[in-house]
């Protein structure tokens, strides 16, 4: 009885049975957007009457930007169930294969981080960055810190100056606060 408990989890199957088929998939995708040769239809004249003729050659592509959004099609999945596999939610499926404790967590980690320097490098590169930046900020954690100084040096503001308390106190047992107006004269 306890045997037929372990087969049968319930649940949807996976998407990736090991995780050595998920980091070929992973590697498919980085390859399909790295620069290649493949055969294209490609105009290589014109006829008399001046149409276009064309033929098939042999031509190198361009590179793709990598993105999570096409990491997850290209995996026939979704953005969501990607963010599953990186969480460690289905690492204790993924088994040991080669000798090697790989998890799916790992290989998507791994593909997110080829993501993300992708993008900071075509941000570092003189493209425009306001589309990678904002990638970067929603995808990747990164974010803006600004610092600002409130108190102008421990120096009353300007505009308090000669309204505010020189010295607030404040009881550590959740008393009330006690200004110290003794350097105010009234007005």
């Amino acid at each position: 009885m306890q045997e037929v408990e372990q087969k049968n989890k319930g649940g949807r199957p996976l998407k990736f049975q090991t995780v050595e088929e998920l980091q070929r998939r992973i590697s498919d995708y980085f390859n399909a957007c790295d620069p290649h040769t493949e055969m294209r239809r490609v105009p290589v004249g014109n006829d008399k009457e001046g149409k276009a003729i064309f033929g098939d050659r042999e031509v190198m592509t361009d590179q793709k930007p990598y993105t999570i959004t096409g990491l997850a099609r290209a995996l026939g999945t979704s953005r969501e169930t990607l963010l599953d596999y990186e969480s460690g939610k289905h690492d204790e499926k993924a088994g040991d294969f080669d000798g090697a404790d790989q998890r799916f967590s790992d290989a998507v980690k791994e593909a997110k981080s080829r993501v993300q320097e992708d993008a900071e490098s075509r941000l570092m590169s003189g493209m425009p960055a306001t589309g990678f930046i904002f990638w970067l900020k929603n995808n990747a954690g990164w974010r803006d810190r600004q610092e600002v100084d409130h108190t102008t040096k421990d120096q009353p503001m300007p505009l308090l100056a000669g309204l505010a308390p020189a010295k607030l106190e404040v009881d550590d047992d959740g008393g009330t606060a006690q200004a110290d107006d003794s350097s105010h004269e009234d007005q």
